[in-house]
């Protein structure tokens, strides 16, 4: 994803330096896997995290009943 600025006053459009932004993947389809606000300020990318090996979870049942002695 690249960024450049614009000016667009008048009848000629002025495009700046273009600089990089962030890397995002294409999808299988050919689309982009992203998104950004209205404002322009912020992007939502849909992007594969790393998973790494998670505890147990432990339940616990009737924990009161010893309590109660």
């Amino acid at each position: 994803m690249m960024a450049a600025e614009v000016n667009g006053q008048g009848a000629t459009l002025e495009v700046g330096a273009v600089r990089p932004l962030f890397e995002a993947r294409q999808s299988v389809t050919g689309g982009f896997l992203y998104d950004v606000t209205g404002d322009g300020q912020r992007f939502l990318i849909n992007a594969a995290v790393e998973q790494k090996a998670s505890s147990p979870i432990i339940l616990v049942q009737n924990w009161t009943v010893d309590s109660k002695r």
